[in-house]
C-alpha cells in the first residue's frame, strides 16, 4: 500500500529534537538501544501488545504488517511482553498534558512518526496521544474498544472530547459503542469489529465434529470475579463439562485447576495461534460468558458495549456454535443472535443444557457453520491498517465492509 502522502508529510516536519536525558530509573537499556524509525506508526494503548489479553492480541494482527512500530503502553501487567520495533511503559501519574508532553517528547526523540493510533483505555493514554500529535504533527486515530467515559467515567469528558476533536478519524470496536460516542460528542464514528488473521480461518467447507455428548470450549480471561462465580455454579449444575484455554483472568484473579475440574471445568495454559485453533476445532461449541446487565456488576459496562475479540476468533477460526451466557442485549449476544451464529441465555443450568442441545442439533450445527463460514472472510486482519489509512485520506472508511455488516443488526431476530 502507498502511503507517500504520509511520507510527505513527514518529511515537512522535522526529526524530534533530543529532550533531557531521562534517568536510569525512568528508562531500560533496551529503550536506550532501540532502533530509530524513520516512517513510524504510534501505537498508544493501555497495556503491553501480547496475546495474554484480548486487546494486545488484536492490535497485534491489526499490526503485524507494520515495518517500523513504536508502542506506548501506560500499564505493565505482563512483564514487558510487547510487540513492537520499540516500545516504551509510559504512565502519567499527574495527568497533566504538560508533564506528558514532556515525557513523550523524550521517548520520540530521534524517531519520525507519521501515523498515530490511540486505543484509550485510562487518561494517561489519551494524554499521550494528544502530546504525541501535538508534538508530530501526524494525523490520529482513535480507535475505542473498551469504554471508559459513556458507561463509567475513566476518563473525564474533557479530556476525551479533546482527544476525540483533535483526532482525524475516530472507530469503536461495536454499534452501541459507535452509536453512543455519536450521539454524546457529535462527531462521525465508525467501525472495526475485532479481527482475526486469515491464515488461521477455517476452510469455508470445514464439518465440524458430532462428538457425544458434545464438547464446549471458553477462550481467553474473564475479568469478573462475579461473572467467574455464575460462570463456575451454571456448568456445575448442568452436569455438563467444558475446556479452557487461556489466562482465565490471570494475573487479576486466581483459579485453582483441581477445584475446577470437579466442577466440570478443565483450565488449559495459553496457547499460541495454531495449536490452540487445531483444539477447537475438536469442539462443538463455544461458550462466551458475558453480562447480566442489571446493574449490579462490576462490569457490566464492558459486556453491554464492548465486542469481545475471543467472539470471532472463535468464529473465524473454528466455526463455532456460539453460547453466550448473559443478557441478549449484550454487544455479544446482540452480534451472535441477529447474526445466527448462536444462541444467549440466563446463567441458569437448564436454559444452559437446553440451549446446548438445541446449537449442536446436526441440523441447526450445519446452518450455524454456514452462516459463521459466509461471514468469515470480512474478519481478516491483513490489510485493516493499511485500510485504516486510507479512511484516513478519504476521511471516511475506505469502504462499507464493515458498516454492510452491523447494519444486520438493526434487523429483528427472526427463527
Amino acid at each position: 500500500m502507498n502511503f507517500d502522502f504520509l511520507k510527505r508529510w513527514g518529511r515537512r516536519r522535522p526529526v524530534i529534537p533530543p529532550a533531557e536525558p531521562l534517568s536510569p530509573e525512568d528508562r531500560s537499556a533496551a529503550e536506550l538501544h532501540a532502533p530509530k524509525l524513520r516512517d513510524g506508526t504510534l501505537v498508544i494503548t493501555h497495556a503491553e501488545i501480547c496475546n495474554r489479553q484480548g486487546v494486545g492480541a488484536l492490535l497485534a494482527k491489526i499490526f503485524a504488517g507494520t515495518p517500523e512500530l513504536l508502542v506506548f503502553y501506560s500499564r505493565n501487567y505482563f512483564e514487558g511482553d510487547c510487540f513492537g520495533t520499540a516500545t516504551h511503559h509510559l504512565p502519567h501519574p499527574d495527568h497533566d498534558l504538560a508533564g506528558a508532553r514532556e515525557r513523550v517528547g523524550a521517548r520520540l526523540q530521534g524517531h519520525r512518526i507519521n501515523r498515530i493510533f490511540c486505543v484509550p483505555f485510562y487518561p494517561d493514554d489519551a494524554l499521550s496521544a494528544l502530546a504525541a500529535a501535538d508534538l508530530t504533527g501526524a494525523p490520529l486515530v482513535t480507535y475505542v474498544m473498551d469504554d471508559q467515559n459513556l458507561f463509567v467515567q475513566g476518563i473525564p469528558d474533557e479530556l476525551m472530547g479533546k482527544l476525540l476533536n483533535r483526532s482525524n478519524l475516530c472507530f469503536a470496536i461495536s454499534d452501541v459503542l459507535r452509536t453512543g460516542y455519536r450521539e454524546k460528542y457529535g462527531k462521525d464514528f465508525w467501525i472495526i469489529p475485532p479481527v482475526n488473521s486469515a491464515r488461521l480461518f477455517a476452510p469455508a467447507d470445514f464439518q465440524g465434529p458430532a462428538n457425544r455428548p458434545p464438547r464446549g470450549v471458553i477462550i481467553g480471561n474473564v475479568w469478573s470475579l462475579e461473572i467467574l462465580q455464575q460462570l463456575r455454579a451454571v456448568i456445575r449444575s448442568s452436569g455438563l463439562k467444558v475446556d479452557w484455554f487461556g489466562n482465565a483472568g490471570k494475573p487479576f484473579i486466581q483459579l485453582e485447576e483441581t477445584e475446577l475440574a470437579t466442577e466440570g471445568i478443565t483450565l488449559h495454559p495459553n496457547l499460541t495461534d495454531e495449536p490452540l485453533v487445531a483444539e477447537l476445532r475438536r469442539f462443538d461449541y463455544a461458550v462466551m460468558p458475558s453480562g447480566t446487565l442489571t446493574g449490579g456488576l462490576e462490569h457490566d459496562w464492558l459486556f453491554r458495549a464492548s465486542l469481545p475479540s475471543r467472539l470471532i476468533y472463535l468464529l473465524t477460526a473454528a466455526h463455532l456454535p456460539l453460547l453466550v451466557l448473559g443478557d441478549p442485549e449484550t454487544a455479544a449476544g446482540r452480534f451472535v443472535t441477529r447474526l445466527r451464529l448462536g444462541t444467549a441465555v440466563p446463567y441458569k443450568p437448564e436454559a444452559f443444557r437446553r440451549a446446548v442441545g438445541e446449537l449442536t442439533d446436526p441440523s441447526r450445527a450445519t446452518i450455524t457453520r454456514a452462516n459463521a463460514a459466509r461471514l468469515t472472510p470480512v474478519f481478516a486482519s491483513e490489510g485493516v491498517s493499511d485500510w485504516v489509512w486510507r479512511s484516513v485520506v478519504k476521511g471516511q472508511p475506505a469502504d462499507e465492509r464493515y458498516e454492510n455488516l452491523f447494519a444486520a443488526l438493526h434487523d429483528p431476530v427472526t427463527a
